[in-house]
């Protein structure tokens, strides 16, 4: 079995996006969202194509160390690969080394795993990192407003969060943009009811690394 562990959703439906597009027996809804309304610690989408393809939404970092040790030790045996896509954060190598204690702690065979900080495992940031970075913002004029209103935040308020700013920035691009979908949520922002919203170019340089890191886990 192959598991890979991210953080929250909007991850999920990345890596999902990601994947459709590695081979062409891939498709984004061969990982089946779990029944509305679970109220489970974290949530497993499995794979209705290839069963041994599982993606764990950890529904915040602070579940990694459960998930490890109550979820897959027990069924180390059966797996394979377990990859694990984090936020570097504030602090890349904090956050590297937050990931590899937990490793250490699930006492579960350290080769198994595989990790990337996103958004390219070398810098700092997180997901609305990589997603901005990927964009031409001088050509998007909900984007060029935008940075005026991100100016005012950051000159009014003290110790702004920048990872809010940038969720809302990644935001006002998919609620404002030219087809809108009546979506104002990153998760939502990859395929809709009509299929790939166009929103996110993965030819572009910026996902490169975290594509070939999904590979490495599904192919």
């Amino acid at each position: 079995m192959t598991v890979l562990l991210v953080e929250g959703i909007t991850d999920v439906n990345l890596v999902r996006y990601i994947y459709a597009q590695l081979d062409e027996r891939f498709d984004f809804y061969d990982f089946i969202a779990p029944t509305r309304g679970s109220k489970s610690k974290v949530i497993t989408f499995r794979n209705k194509k290839h069963p041994n393809f599982q993606i764990i939404n950890l529904k915040g970092q602070d579940n990694l160390l459960f998930t490890l040790k109550e979820i897959l030790k027990p069924d180390e045996n059966n797996i394979a690969k377990i990859a694990i896509i984090s936020d570097a954060d504030k602090d890349f190598e904090a956050s590297k080394q937050s990931v590899m204690k937990a490793i250490e702690k699930s006492t579960i065979d350290s080769n198994k795993f595989s990790t990337f900080l996103t958004p390219n495992n070398s810098e700092l940031g997180n997901l609305e990192t990589l997603l901005l970075s990927s964009l031409d913002i001088a050509k998007i004029p909900q984007l060029q407003c935008f940075q005026e209103y991100k100016k005012c935040l950051t000159n009014s308020i003290e110790e702004i969060e920048k990872r809010a700013i940038d969720k809302h920035e990644v935001e006002a691009y998919i609620k404002f943009s030219a087809k809108p979908r009546n979506r104002n949520q990153a998760q939502f922002s990859f395929i809709d009811t009509n299929g790939d919203t166009g929103l996110w170019d993965l030819s572009r340089e910026e996902f490169s690394p975290i594509i070939k890191f999904v590979q490495s886990v599904f192919i």
